[in-house]
């Protein structure tokens, strides 16, 4: 009886470890073709349309980029599955692997900067046009990747193409036994500084955004009801809470995508052995898959949450050809008149902004207090 079980269990472990093999076999390929496509093109709606003049646009297309990093070092460890060993030669394997490291941490790192950037403008309001611009964004951007390149750098001595165990006649990309500990402890100081401290930093933030984002909304709500709402207040506050959402969303599923994996880390870091190590080995499976998944998800995500990004979208794939008389452009006379005069007016004329929340904070405030002076 207890042997039948045995082969029961066996038989149902050997039939999930083939189910996730196939998995890897032919969703790898199909998550890196459509995941580069739909972040290239994001690169382009974030750099070519009016979303450039928005730093927060800065973050997410060098998220994306470092994203099909990321995407490309997948892609060629996939190809040993198909007989394409380039993953396993000299120089490559370290490079990819370095690769690979390094856009990982660029990843999670501009996520903490855009949330981080978010925090400031909606919690802080009077310096997001000091704090927020395409300028620092740029300047972030560049220092991050210069930190990363630097801190990732190690990797690429922790590995090198070594004959497989048992099995002399084929070589892998694996680690250096000579190098064990330090890549040991280099893993535990890449979990720190890719796993617990910007996971902290994103809950906590996100956390407070959704708060202040909550009480706005009342406010908005309590200016509507009273009949105070200005279409200025509306309409600032409005594109500020879709950009927050987008934000919102972006960072909240590179928690649920990264976690897992990060957990079964922290567990290999901890030797907590389990009695069925072929449930751990399945666990792996879906966890890499998951982390996978999420560096080639982000084109779908600005366009489910950001309104904006799915108008410039639809613009570019519906944009007309422009006419041409004589091999000269036919230009519209009449809106370039009104543009040079719009752009003249917006240079003279001084404006004196309140930021939206506060502005709108103050109006509900005044509404309040009229009603209650009334009565």
């Amino acid at each position: 009886m207890e042997e039948e079980e045995s082969r029961a269990i066996t038989s149902q472990s050997d039939w999930a470890e083939t189910t996730m093999f196939l998995v890897q076999m032919y969703y790898t390929p199909v998550l890196v073709c459509l995941g580069t496509l739909g972040n290239c093109l994001s690169v382009y709606v974030f750099f070519y349309t009016k979303m450039r003049r928005a730093s927060s646009s800065w973050y997410l297309a060098a998220l994306v980029i470092s994203d099909t990093g990321f995407l490309v070092a997948v892609f060629i460890v996939w190809l040993n599955m198909v007989g394409i060993g380039i993953f396993n030669r000299q120089g490559y394997c370290q490079f990819f692997v370095y690769l690979s490291t390094l856009c990982s941490f660029l990843s999670v790192w501009f996520v903490v900067s855009f949330t981080i950037e978010r925090f400031i403008a909606v919690l802080y309001p009077l310096r997001r046009q000091s704090l927020c611009t395409v300028a620092k964004a740029k300047m972030v951007i560049l220092g991050l990747t210069g930190i990363g390149i630097i801190l990732c750098s190690p990797v690429l001595w922790f590995t090198s193409p070594r004959p497989m165990n048992g099995k002399p006649n084929i070589t892998a990309c694996q680690l250096v036994t000579e190098r064990e500990n330090l890549a040991s402890a280099f893993n535990v100081a890449d979990t720190v500084l890719t796993f617990v401290l910007p996971f902290a930093i994103i809950v906590i933030l996100n956390g407070l955004i959704s708060r202040a984002v909550w009480r706005l909304a009342n406010v908005r709500r309590t200016l509507t009801t009273n009949g105070q709402r200005d279409s200025r207040c509306g309409n600032i506050g409005m594109s500020q809470a879709k950009v927050t959402k987008m934000l919102l969303v972006v960072s909240t599923v590179f928690l649920c995508f990264n976690l897992p994996a990060y957990v079964m880390r922290v567990r290999a870091f901890l030797e907590v052995h389990q009695d069925d190590p072929r449930s751990t080995v399945l666990a792996q499976h879906i966890a890499n898959i998951l982390f996978d998944t999420n560096f080639g998800i982000n084109f779908v995500l600005y366009c489910a949450s950001g309104q904006n990004f799915r108008k410039a979208v639809v613009r570019l794939i519906l944009r007309r050809p422009r006419r041409w008389h004589s091999g000269t452009r036919v230009s519209n006379h009449v809106s370039d008149v009104r543009r040079s005069s719009s752009k003249i007016t917006r240079q003279r004329t001084i404006v004196y902004e309140v930021p939206w929340n506060e502005g709108c904070e103050m109006r509900a405030m005044e509404s309040t207090t009229n009603r209650a002076l009334s009565q």
